[in-house]
């Protein structure tokens, strides 16, 4: 959805623009190619090797510079620089070079490492560790929540008993024992809630958006834009929620004549509803068939 992002996104010649999930690299050259000279992008990502192949890329862009780390952590270091910006761009979506990567395992398609770390100096628990440890309660618990599995219990149970044999540490281990319980006209949807759901966990994703938000929102120059792209309903729900909380403003019960909170609104919709990819997109991408766009643009500071 790259020219719709880039639309939406109301990209001024001279603004400071920051794309928070540089991925492939593709939003972050279209945010430059509509830049002035004095224009610039800030970029991040938690994955080292993205961030080597993006200097590299770039190298001889200067109006681009790459940040290595979760996008809320770098907008604590914009908060330090007091730096404010003219627009937020955040695609939550994986890129098809991590999940095609051998060293990751984010895919269930092929034998990988259990791991699932973007960035495994950040993050101290792989998805082994999880698979391995949690007790089955508490596994049970992580597919429902974050994978909105229905079969979370008796895959749980499945994985427990199959650690007892031997721990599991593939991404080819982990499919076979959910293959064991999972009947195959339900096989795929199963294993792609199930490792979205540990994909989740291990980087702290649901919490790092949360946080994020307000961080970005504080961030934004008045009249800026946060456009964000989402890929399941755990991530839109939040930035649903969020975007409605901070364009009502006042908290204060209906009963009461006059607010006494002193919350303002702060963003506006635009639209109010998502925006979808076009079928020509999902045709060419299949990928994108999942994707939600969100806008708002920040209206008075807080």
């Amino acid at each position: 959805m790259l020219r719709e992002v880039l639309d939406r996104l109301k990209i001024y010649p001279e603004g400071t623009y920051f794309d928070g999930t540089l991925g492939g690299g593709g939003h972050t050259e279209g945010i430059l190619q509509r830049l002035g000279a004095h224009g610039r992008v800030i970029a991040c990502d938690a994955d080292p090797v993205t961030i080597t192949r993006a200097q590299q890329r770039f190298a001889n862009e200067p109006r681009l510079q790459i940040r290595h780390g979760y996008f809320y952590a770098v907008c604590q270091e914009l908060c330090d620089e007091n730096v404010t910006l003219t627009g937020v761009l955040l695609d939550l979506g994986v890129s098809s070079r991590q999940l095609d990567s051998d060293q990751i395992g984010l895919s269930y398609r092929e034998e990988m490492p259990l791991d699932m770390r973007f960035d495994p100096g950040e993050r101290d628990q792989s998805a082994a560790d999880i698979i391995n440890n949690y007790s089955p309660e508490d596994l049970a618990t992580l597919f429902r929540t974050y994978g909105e599995e229905p079969a979370a219990w008796k895959i749980a149970q499945a994985i427990g008993a199959g650690r007892i044999v031997k721990p599991i540490s593939t991404t080819k281990e982990l499919r076979e024992i959910i293959e064991e319980v999972i009947p195959g006209r339900f096989l795929i949807k199963t294993l792609s809630r199930v490792f979205q759901a540990l994909r989740i966990a291990v980087n702290n994703e649901l919490e790092e958006l949360e946080q994020g938000l307000g961080c970005f929102i504080d961030r934004l120059e008045v009249g800026g834009r946060l456009t964000i792209l989402t890929y399941h309903s755990l991530e839109d729900r939040i930035v649903k929620q969020k975007f409605r909380v901070e364009e009502k403003g006042c908290e204060c019960p209906p009963r009461i004549p006059e607010c006494v909170c002193g919350n303002v609104a702060r963003l506006r919709m635009i639209p109010r509803k998502p925006i979808r990819p076009s079928h020509d997109e999902v045709r060419k991408n299949p990928r994108a068939r999942s994707a939600k766009l969100r806008i708002a643009e920040k209206i008075v500071e807080k």
